[in-house]
């Protein structure tokens, strides 16, 4: 099965309520901020609200599709990995301070996709035009500037999935 057709099998399975509630809390974190840097960067003065909430929803689903696009290149399958335990008192704050601490850590490349396994790279840039001139950002602008954005979004969403391997030892 070549990597495109695991990324699309995983694509079907995996949804953002299956990660594990450290990675969730995470993953909002991270998103939180970034919209708000792209909003800054790119929309400095648009007021429309329901244009942020979409471009808010195009960054959230991009983080999650590499998300996905990691789980499928380590071949890891689609069931829910879960590392910290809610009833365990603090197993869940100690797990997004690790991961907080390892996205901190994370060395930034020219390329971010370049030393992964086999077509990722070229898959990750092949999801980020399929956003970028897809019928949701065809008619913006911005849409250059805000593609530049979504690729990081990518690879943060790419990067989780490494970091909740390094969490279980894999």
């Amino acid at each position: 099965m070549s990597l495109r057709e695991r990324f699309e099998e995983y694509r079907q399975h995996i949804r953002f309520k299956d990660l594990d509630l450290a990675s969730r809390a995470m993953a909002l974190l991270w998103l939180d901020i970034f919209r708000e840097r792209v909003v800054r960067n790119c929309f400095p003065r648009v007021g429309s609200k329901s244009l942020l909430r979409e471009v808010g929803e195009i960054i959230d689903s991009t983080f999650l599709e590499g998300y996905i696009l990691a789980r499928a290149a380590y071949d890891q399958g689609t069931e829910a990995y879960i590392y910290s335990h809610p009833d365990i008192p603090g197993s869940v704050e100690a797990g997004v301070e690790r991961l907080r601490l390892m996205y901190e850590e994370e060395a930034v490349q020219e390329s971010p996709f370049a030393d992964e396994p086999l077509g990722v790279e070229a898959l990750a840039e092949s999801l980020i035009r399929e956003i970028a001139y897809g019928p949701r950002m065809i008619m913006l602008e911005e849409r250059e500037l805000l593609k530049v954005h979504l690729y990081y979004a990518l690879w943060a969403g790419y990067k989780l999935a490494g970091f909740e391997r390094k969490l279980g030892g894999r």
